[in-house]
């Protein structure tokens, strides 16, 4: 049903002010771009015509569910009247204005919060958790949100939109990976049907080169598995910048996020890697654009391999089987077309998407440059493609669940308000768990899976984690809503031999720097600082004796021991005790030695007029005889 709202009235949850009987009812998007609606009513008797007006709201069933959408313009004919509608979100360009907001190291959905603050008629959902910081001023919120300029949530943030009602969700990817596959490719012409394969930028052989030129050892290059799918083979050159050398490096101390490898053998393990992580992001493969009019091709031999996509939402991911090469592509519903009179998908754009600009959405990325978005995230991490795989998995087991409660099993309570509001799939591949329903509400938000090969969710949360090794990219503790993190290492007794907290690092154990260039190093151990040369043997010592910092030379035959007391006093001495050099407190210089001398001072003797004279040895004091005949 499709009703429509007077400008007045703001009661959506109840029954509009008049249903309309439209010929046509449309909503059409773009992936972070245009998002609008059509209908069309004809003349009836019932003058239901009449209610369209501008401002007015109409609610009418979309792809993620019944949408509100404002009247901006209509059109009057003899035969009805034509209107053009936004999301009721849209409003925000009007009364949601940011005149000095400022979200400072927050991650999407904090920023969010702060961002809609200004009216809270309007929120927001982001499932991203990297921190950003950006300031708005005087700009709306939509300007705010995904906006021409650099400082724009897309931008900072990363993130596709999806807009629900007086809702924004934006997540760092929306729609759903539910396996469908689609076999392209048959060369067959039929009208509403439009396949683009472009093989311009694949590449099936990798010559890779790291920092300053070093290069592969062995052949140089490192091929697809898909090699053998085309007549040629495709040679690129990739530059990895940071691959490095441990000699190049000399001098950085920022080394954070640069690979860095002691030998040929390290380097050549690190431009395999690198080169494999393209081939999975889909430098291989041909790029995709398939546009389908369902409408059109409903009567055709096409139709039934193109049906699936009546079902399909913004975001959703569409496996592409090219029927000449065999080769899968991964496309996505970057645009579509809804018919909301007999609900169902009518056109769809498959394709890459690109983040844009509302005011911005043509354009195709380049393959090796779009494996990073413009956030900085990576497309296509190891961590992302283990969820995805598994997520395929068991959306593929709930499918079965509802068809063979024998295989598996799928408990859901659909009723947001419940307190048991969630749902769980229970079968013989594993399990899977879900606390809220996708952005577009189709299906569930699975986040939590189990199979054979271990437990996979996007967040853990448990008291005690016991664990063997864990890997990952990043590790945080604390911050927002958690307080101050607290890292504890253990002995094998229990004792806490270190700790990493909100105050610092302190340890009680062993710690180690090792320096990358020539491979000294300093130990700090049980409160001693030791310095090692680069063979490895440990030279000298710092520490806390009675009272005073000692410094000891743990070389040579006579290595000495410098001294500084609390009192003031500055001593200096070898290890046979034979020399010494003090300095009390600013008040005296103490100096004994078999031999002393101070290096550039005069020898000679000093006369004087009563006879008297003093005799001097490098520039020292050594004897003397006074006016009445007396020596010293």
């Amino acid at each position: 049903m499709i009703q429509l709202y007077k400008a007045e009235n703001k009661s959506f949850e109840c029954n509009g002010d008049m249903t309309l009987i439209p010929s046509k009812a449309t909503v059409h998007v773009v992936m972070n771009g245009a998002w609008e609606a059509e209908i069309e009513h004809p003349i009836d008797k019932e003058e239901r015509w009449r209610y369209i007006k501008e401002n007015a709201v109409v609610k009418m069933p979309s792809f993620n569910g019944k949408q509100l959408f404002r009247i901006k313009k209509k059109r009057k004919s003899d035969s009805g009247v034509a209107a053009t509608l936004e999301p009721i979100f849209f409003d925000a360009k009007d009364d949601c204005f940011l005149t000095d907001i400022r979200p400072t190291g927050k991650n999407g959905q904090q920023a969010l919060d702060i961002m809609t603050s200004p009216n809270n008629k309007y929120t927001g959902k982001s499932n991203i958790t990297i921190l950003s910081t950006a300031y708005y001023e005087y700009m709306n919120l939509i300007e705010a949100i995904n906006g021409n300029q650099d400082n724009s949530f897309v931008n900072r943030w990363g993130g596709e939109i999806l807009f629900d009602n007086f809702t924004v969700v934006i997540n760092d990817r929306i729609g759903i990976d539910n396996g469908v596959e689609l076999r392209y490719g048959k060369n067959i012409s039929v009208d509403g049907l439009s396949e683009e394969i472009d093989v311009n930028a694949v590449a099936t052989r990798i010559y890779p080169k790291a920092f300053n030129g070093h290069k592969l050892s062995g052949t140089g290059y490192i091929d697809s598995d898909l090699i053998g799918k085309y007549p040629v083979v495709k040679s690129v050159t990739m530059s990895f910048e940071d691959v490095k050398m441990i000699s190049d490096i000399q001098g950085e101390n920022d080394t954070e996020g640069i690979i860095i490898c002691n030998n040929q053998e390290e380097l050549d393990d690190a431009l395999i890697k690198k080169c494999k992580e393209q081939f999975d992001s889909g430098l291989d493969k041909p790029v995709v654009t398939i546009e389908a009019d369902m409408i059109l091709l409903k009567n055709t031999e096409q139709y039934k391999d193109y049906v699936i996509l009546e079902d399909v939402s913004l975001g959703d991911t569409i496996h592409c089987r090219n029927s000449n090469l065999e080769i899968v592509t991964d496309a996505r519903v970057i645009e579509l077309e809804y018919d909301s009179i007999r609900q169902k998908v009518t056109s769809v754009v498959l394709g890459s998407f690109q983040y844009n600009y509302f005011n911005d959405v043509s354009g195709m990325i380049n393959r090796v440059e779009g494996a990073i978005r413009g956030d900085g995230t990576v497309v296509a991490t190891q961590v992302q493609g283990i969820l995805d795989a598994v997520k395929t998995q068991m959306r593929a087991q709930s499918t079965i669940a509802k068809k063979q409660n024998v295989r598996a099993m799928l408990f859901e309570d659909l009723d947001p308000d419940s307190e048991t509001f969630g749902a769980m799939c229970l079968g013989t591949m594993g399990f899977q768990i879900a606390g809220e329903r996708t952005a577009d509400g189709r299906d569930w938000n699975w986040t939590t899976f189990g199979t054979g090969k271990g437990f996979f969710a996007d967040y853990i949360v448990a008291g005690t984690m016991l664990a063997d090794r864990i890997y990952g990219g990043t590790l945080t503790l604390g911050g927002y809503n958690n307080q101050n993190g607290r890292m504890t290492i253990q002995d094998a007794s229990g004792n806490e031999i270190g700790r990493w907290d909100s105050k610092g690092f302190s340890a009680s154990g062993r710690f180690e720097s090792k320096n990358t260039s020539d491979g000294s190093s300093v130990i700090v151990e049980n409160g001693y600082i030791y310095i090692k040369n680069k063979a490895g043997k440990v030279t000298g010592a710092i520490s806390y004796i009675n009272g005073g910092i000692t410094i000891d030379v743990l070389v040579g035959s006579n290595p000495p021991r410098l001294t500084l007391s609390e009192n003031g006093n500055i001593m200096l001495v070898n290890d046979n005790g034979k020399g010494s050099c003090s300095i009390g407190g600013g008040e005296f210089l103490s100096l004994s030695a078999d031999n002393i001398s101070i290096s550039g001072g005069k020898t000679g003797t000093a006369e004087f007029s009563d006879g008297s004279y003093l005799q001097f040895k490098s520039g020292i004091l050594v004897g003397g005889r006074t006016s009445s005949g007396s020596t010293f």
